[in-house]
């Protein structure tokens, strides 16, 4: 347990100190306060509401569908292929720590960047709905709130862990952010394809949130996609430590 307190200790503090995740926690906060404003001077030319009272749900769809995906793949890159390429993860390995423990490490710091991420987007585009918003019908009682976003940080989790297990087949970085982008692409296209591909498929459930919110959906549905999304996770996090724990480093 200590050898994996200190392997998420160090993957942490690399990640913070990575450029690139100090971009993604910029954008997310300056991302919904630029659309507000953007949406409320716009207002008197083209005459549209400024900001619905569900600003905090709608930004989620910009989140979960483009942000927080390619968030994840960067950070991916990282982790594993790039961590790989330049023998660094041979290093994390010479401390007494398991390949299980750094492996398990990397994956939760992922769910801890992800959780910050939406913790942002939740508190900023809030308090601009507070700040800018319009009152009226439609507005979201808190629990609602908190529903969509755990929602989204179930799914956007178990996304990772497809990202994850694809990783540990690539030994670049560039290769991997490539093919991840490629194949989310074309996951994000085939349901429009061929009927009920979405139902089988992790990156299909990016809105997941959507269906918390909706009284029409039962709770049957909603416990048997968040079975589906919780074994998906698990799966593809177990076959990625196992391609992992066979990989040289």
């Amino acid at each position: 347990m200590e050898g994996l307190t200190a392997a998420l200790r160090n993957e942490l503090q690399l990640m913070i100190y990575r450029k690139k995740t100090i971009i993604f926690i910029l954008v997310s906060v300056i991302l919904p306060v630029l659309l507000i404003l953007l949406f409320h001077s716009l207002q008197p030319i083209l005459g549209i509401v400024a900001v619905s009272p569900s600003y905090p749900v709608q930004m989620l769809e910009i989140y979960t569908v483009f942000l927080i995906p390619l968030f994840m793949m960067v950070e991916i890159a990282d982790l594993f292929p790039q961590e790989i390429s330049s023998r660094t993860l041979k290093l994390a390995l010479l401390r007494p720590v398991t390949r299980l423990g750094v492996y398990t490490a990397k994956f939760l710091v992922l769910g801890i960047a992800i959780g910050i991420l939406l913790l942002l987007l939740g508190t900023v585009s809030t308090l601009c709905n507070l700040l800018f918003g319009t009152p009226g019908t439609g507005s979201l009682h808190i629990f609602s709130l908190l529903k969509a976003y755990a929602a989204a940080f179930l799914s956007m989790w178990s996304l990772a862990a497809l990202f994850v297990f694809t990783a540990q087949f690539f030994r670049s970085a560039a290769g991997f952010l490539v093919f991840s982008i490629l194949l989310y692409t074309g996951a994000k296209t085939v349901p429009y394809l061929i009927n009920g591909f979405a139902f089988f498929s992790i990156t299909s459930y990016t809105d997941w949130y959507s269906l918390w919110l909706s009284h029409t959906v039962s709770t049957g549905r909603l416990a048997t996609t968040t079975l589906f999304l919780l074994s998906g996770m698990f799966l593809f996090v177990t076959l990625g430590y196992i391609f992992f724990d066979r990989k040289e480093i």
